[in-house]
This record gives C-alpha cells, sequence and structure tokens, in this order.
C-alpha cells in the first residue's frame, strides 16, 4: 500500500508539473528526473515565496494551500494546489510576480542550480525551455551546451563505431537534430568540424598516447556547441568526459537473458540508457511468464528506460563508415526501422499507447493503430488490458523485422467477423486455454521479449493483489492472463501467480507506460459504460417493496454498475496521458461487447466518431512539436514511419 500510495503522489506531481507551459511537451523521463530534484517544503500564512524583479532561486510546485499572485501590486490570480509558479521566471532571471500564502501551505521547491545542472545534460529540456518567449541573447545563451552521450557496450564484437555513425544519421534525418561525432586519430591537434551529405558535424581529437584516451573538457564541448549549435555530442571509444559533463551513457547489452537485461548494474553517478540487441535469428524464448507489479516499480531515474533494438549485428560490423544520408545506405528496413527507434530513445521521443478493454469495441483500437501508422506516427510501447491486449498482440507480433503490424490487425478481424474469436471466446467460459491457441495459431511461439516495440499487456494476480506488466514469456500466453474476465473466463495460473483480467486494476494502464519510457502518452478508453432507464415508481410502499425485490432488476443494476466502475477507473488512470480519448455510453455495451462479428461496424462507428478524430489530430500536433523541437531545420523525409 505504501509503494502504490509513492506512485500516485508521484503521478499527481508529474500531471501538475506539465501545466507549465514550458514543461508542457517535455518528456516523461526528464521530468521524472526534474522530480528527483524538488524539495518538499511549507509556508506558514503570510509568508512571501518570492517577490516580483527578485532574482529567480528556482520555481515552485504548490501542493496544498492556495498563494495569491501578485503583478505591480495589483492582484492577478489566486494559485491553487497542483500548480507551478515561476519555471519561466527560472529561464529570464527575475520573478515576474510576488507570490504570498494565503494559508498555511506545502509544496515541492526546485533550486535553480539543481534545475540547471539536469539543463546542461539533458538537450530535451533545454530545447524545450529555449521556446520560452525570451530576448534573443538569453535564449542564445540557453542553448549553448550540447548533451553530451558516451557509448559503450557489454557485447562482445559489437560494431560501436558504426552503430553510433548509423544512429547519429537516424537522428539528423528524422529530428533534424545536430549531433556531433568526436573520434580520436592519431597525428597533430585538428579540432576542425565538418559536416557531411548526411547532416552529421565530425571532428577527430588527438591522441595523447598510445592507448591513452583522449580527454574532452568543459570548454572545448561549449565551444563546439556554440559555434556550430549542436544538440548532441556522441563520444567514440576512446574519448572521455568528466562524468558532470556527461549527460548519459548508452550502454548495449545482450537480449539473450530476456528482459532482465534491461536493468543492468548500476554504476554511481551514471544515467545508463540500456539498449537490449535481439538477434532476430536466435530470439530469446522459453522464458516462463512474468513481469513487474506495478505498485512496486522503482522510482530511481538513474537508469533509464531501455531500448530494444531487434537487428543483426554481424553484417552492420562490415558495413563502410562514411558520410552518405542513412536513406542511400545499404540497409534493409528491420535496420532503418530500428535505427530509427533507437533515435527516437536517445532523444526522449518515445511513443506509447494505453489500450482498455472492452470486447468487441476494442476495434476501436484497431482503427486508432491504422490511422496513426497511416500519418507516419511511431508506436515504441503497447500496453493493454483484456481486447486491448488481444490489438496489441496481433499488432505488435506482426510488426517485426520492418514490417507495419497492418496485416496482424486485418487477420484479427478477419477472425472476429468470421465467428472464430467468438467461438474461441465462448469456449473459454470452460479454459482460457482457448484464447491461449487462438494467439498461437496466428503468432506461433513469439515471446514478449523478442518484439521491436515492447508489448506489455497486465494481468491481476489474486495471489499478491498486484497489477503485473507482463515483460516476457510467450506472447499467446499473455493475452490469455489479461483477458482472463474472472467470473466469465477461467484464470490463467502460472506457478504460484493466479491471472485474471488485468482491466481490475488497470483498465487503462497509462501508468505502465510512464515507467517504461513513453515520451508522448495516448490513453484509449473504449469501453462505453450503460445507463439504466429511468424507472417507473409504484405510488404505494408494498409496490416500492416489492420492485427492490425484483432479483432482473437487481441483476441489471448490479452489471451496470459494474461496466460504469470499470469505465471509471480507466478515466482516472487515463490523467497521466498527453492525450486520452474516452468514448461515451452506448446501449447494452456489455452485451454488445461480446458479439464479435460487429468488429467491422464498430470500425465503422470509429471512423465517424468526431470526438475521437479530433483527439488523434491533437496527438498529431503533439507529436510534430516533440518531433521539431530542436528547431534546427526540417527532416528530411518526415522520418520513417516506424511502427
Amino acid at each position: 500500500m505504501a509503494n502504490s500510495t509513492r506512485l500516485d503522489i508521484q503521478r499527481r506531481r508529474l500531471y501538475a508539473l506539465k501545466r507549465a507551459p514550458a514543461l508542457r511537451h517535455t518528456s516523461n523521463t526528464i521530468l521524472l528526473q526534474l522530480l528527483d530534484r524538488g524539495v518538499e517544503v511549507s509556508w506558514e500564512k503570510d509568508t512571501v515565496l518570492c517577490e516580483e524583479g527578485q532574482d529567480a532561486e528556482g520555481f515552485f510546485l504548490l501542493l496544498d494551500g492556495e498563494l495569491d499572485v501578485r503583478r505591480a501590486g495589483e492582484p492577478l490570480l489566486t494559485l491553487k494546489p497542483g500548480t507551478p509558479l515561476g519555471v519561466e521566471a527560472l529561464v529570464g532571471g527575475k520573478y515576474t510576480v510576488t507570490a504570498r500564502a494565503v494559508s498555511a501551505s506545502a509544496g515541492l521547491f526546485f533550486p535553480r542550480d539543481s534545475v540547471w545542472e539536469l539543463v546542461h545534460v539533458q538537450a530535451g529540456l533545454r530545447q524545450d525551455l529555449g521556446h520560452v518567449e525570451l530576448a534573443a541573447p538569453r535564449r542564445e545563451a540557453l542553448l549553448t551546451n550540447a548533451e553530451v552521450v558516451a557509448f559503450e557496450s557489454d557485447l562482445r564484437d559489437a560494431p560501436l563505431s558504426t552503430l553510433m555513425e548509423l544512429v547519429a544519421k537516424a537522428i539528423s534525418q528524422d529530428f533534424g537534430d545536430r549531433v556531433l561525432l568526436l573520434r580520436k586519430a592519431a597525428g597533430p591537434r585538428d579540432e576542425t568540424v565538418s559536416r557531411g551529405a548526411d547532416g552529421v558535424f565530425r571532428a577527430t581529437l588527438p591522441e595523447p598516447a598510445p592507448g591513452m584516451p583522449v580527454r574532452v573538457g568543459a570548454e572545448l564541448l561549449h565551444r563546439l556547441a556554440r559555434e556550430h549549435g549542436v544538440h548532441y555530442v556522441f563520444l567514440d571509444d576512446g574519448c572521455a568526459v568528466d562524468a558532470a559533463l556527461l549527460g548519459k551513457t548508452v550502454r548495449l547489452v545482450s537480449g539473450a537473458s530476456g528482459a532482465s537485461a534491461a536493468r543492468p548494474p548500476l554504476t554511481t553517478g551514471y544515467r545508463v540508457l540500456p539498449t537490449v540487441v535481439i538477434d532476430p535469428e536466435r530470439p530469446p524464448r522459453g522464458a516462463a511468464l512474468s513481469g513487474q507489479p506495478q505498485d512496486g516499480t522503482s522510482a530511481d531515474t538513474r537508469v533509464q528506460p531501455a531500448c530494444w533494438l531487434r537487428m543483426g549485428l554481424e553484417r552492420l560490423a562490415r558495413l563502410p563508415l562514411d558520410e552518405r544520408p542513412l536513406d542511400e545506405m545499404e540497409l534493409t528496413d528491420a535496420e532503418l526501422d530500428a535505427l530509427a527507434r533507437w533515435a527516437r530513445a536517445i532523444t526522449h521521443r518515445r511513443v506509447g499507447l494505453a489500450l482498455s478493454g472492452g470486447g468487441v469495441w476494442g476495434f476501436y483500437h484497431v482503427y486508432i493503430l491504422r490511422w496513426l501508422l497511416g500519418r507516419g506516427i511511431p508506436v515504441d510501447f503497447v500496453s493493454s488490458a483484456s481486447m486491448g491486449s488481444l490489438v496489441g498482440a496481433y499488432f505488435c507480433g506482426t510488426a517485426l523485422d520492418g514490417r507495419s503490424g497492418l496485416e496482424g490487425l486485418l487477420r484479427l478481424e478477419e477472425r472476429a467477423v468470421s465467428r472464430q474469436l467468438s467461438f474461441a471466446a465462448t469456449a473459454a467460459m470452460v479454459t482460457s486455454y482457448s484464447l491461449e491457441r487462438f494467439v498461437e495459431r496466428d503468432l506461433g511461439h513469439t515471446s514478449l521479449e523478442e518484439l521491436s516495440i515492447r508489448f506489455l499487456p497486465v494481468a491481476t494476480d489474486l495471489a499478491s493483489g498486484d497489477c503485473v506488466a507482463l515483460e516476457q514469456g510467450p506472447v499467446a500466453l499473455g493475452v490469455r492472463a489479461s483477458g482472463s474476465a474472472p467470473g466469465v473466463f477461467s484464470p490463467t495460473v502460472v506457478g504460484p501467480a493466479r491471472y485474471v483480467d488485468g482491466a481490475f486494476t488497470r483498465m487503462v494502464p497509462a501508468n505502465v507506460l510512464l515507467h517504461t519510457g513513453a515520451d508522448l502518452i495516448f490513453s484509449s478508453n473504449i469501453f462505453p459504460f450503460g445507463v439504466r432507464a429511468t424507472a417507473h415508481a409504484p405510488r404505494t410502499g408494498v409496490g416500492r417493496f416489492l420492485a427492490g425485490l425484483n432479483p432482473v432488476s437487481r441483476a441489471l443494476d448490479l452489471v451496470t454498475s459494474g461496466v460504469l466502475l470499470l469505465h471509471r477507473s480507466g478515466d482516472a488512470e487515463a490523467l497521466l496521458a498527453d492525450v486520452s480519448y474516452d468514448i461515451q455510453s452506448a446501449e447494452l455495451p456489455l452485451l454488445t461487447a461480446m458479439d464479435f462479428t460487429r468488429a467491422r461496424d464498430i470500425l465503422d462507428r470509429a471512423a465517424s466518431d468526431g470526438a475521437l478524430a479530433a483527439k488523434l489530430e491533437e496527438l498529431k500536433a503533439l507529436w510534430c512539436r516533440v518531433k521539431t523541437r530542436a528547431g534546427s531545420g526540417t527532416p528530411r523525409s518526415g522520418g520513417r514511419k516506424a511502427a
């Protein structure tokens, strides 16, 4: 319970930080690191937090109480709990308002030095704050530092230099960000920076002594960033910087050990982005179904959520290093997809979808995925419950090696309208193995840990009371566990765990995406709630007594309130999403939900849903904003339409 409360507090604070205009589009990964720097403080009544014209020592996040905010002595507004104050002032240098506690209040204070420490190592936060309306000199000063990224590998013979070159090309091509590659080379001192046809900047530094690393100082890094406007500096093997200058270390680890590879041992002072490499010729399989309990998720932000790359390294090791643009190199669709996914992870641009349960209404999710793919919006994570897990499995399970996943969605649609899905659901009332077998026929023995798109179905473990985000084991078994509706379908028993439908603890599992690395989250709550028709009230007391005993009426009350409870719990979880869609009521939603032959009717309804269209357009606008946030240029071809 304590862990659950802590996570609820963290979620509320994260949501509150996003209310600051300067932080509205900052990635969730970076905001979680920013929250780590907040200091809990309290103010007595009439305490002055800040004064207009005073040097900004930090910014505030009000959690309890009220603040009176004035400008030039005139009342401006009354600040309520859950509101940040002073973010823009921190960037501008001076507070622009005077804030006084109307009553005893409490909140978080983010000291200036602590915030700027994070700004210096996180290009994404620096770029977001650079959009604040300031005088040009101050905005340019904010962007004089580049995020320094080192690369290392636990994999033997991994072509680290080649991979670093390729992902730099992907970042430049997809987003227009400026990346500088620093290498050491024998010979005279030459710090000349050149820009290749691929848009990547390159420079070589002399080796001080044979076998010794090149120490790159702060003065040199700042000068290169200032002169060439670079956002990222990538350090090749043999170049090193002080830990205070290092934004993060990208570490390649083997995917052969499954999900545990995403959590390597932590070195003190490191910010690590684990990159789990999956060999498509030898994918990891055979692990038992398991995952992370969501109420006990670690809040440690030093090890960033991992990126999973499905690519063979042996062929890339033979690839020549040159300055050709990425689309002119002899790379497969699978390799291009993996590099685009890695580029989004390094620059904090990953997109996640939280898909609710809802039976046949889950074909709303199918429509959403088709819409996103058709407009080039990538998907890096899918977390889901119940029917959402079935849709997620068919999408993620076929979006392998450069394929889009549309084939899997079409196959699921055909299986629904041909009554095969209905037969499997009916048989699940006897044993939920029918659901596992249904998925296995189309996706084979694919495992969760080998997928390009991280697929995290949630299930409720009745043996522990936890909501578990499943992250390794067979995809088909994961779908079975996530969709084992209690009382309707039989449970899924794996070892000591007794899994039932994940919708009962996480109807819309947006929180799973938050701690898995999604920087932009879209949630879809597509299970409509039903309402009871206004009952005719008997005039006599005896009549009212008998009406209250009506067993049919009581059963309908139970069903209606249960569906409403599931829907509303999904609404609460969706608050963490950047954009959330919430379907409204429908007639007899529970009965409709089990009629899978109506899949195409639901797809047509989704296509004509104006509210959904507006939410999808909002997501598209946010993605475009995040994609081009550096403001350094326009991507060459709109980026890879990676799925």
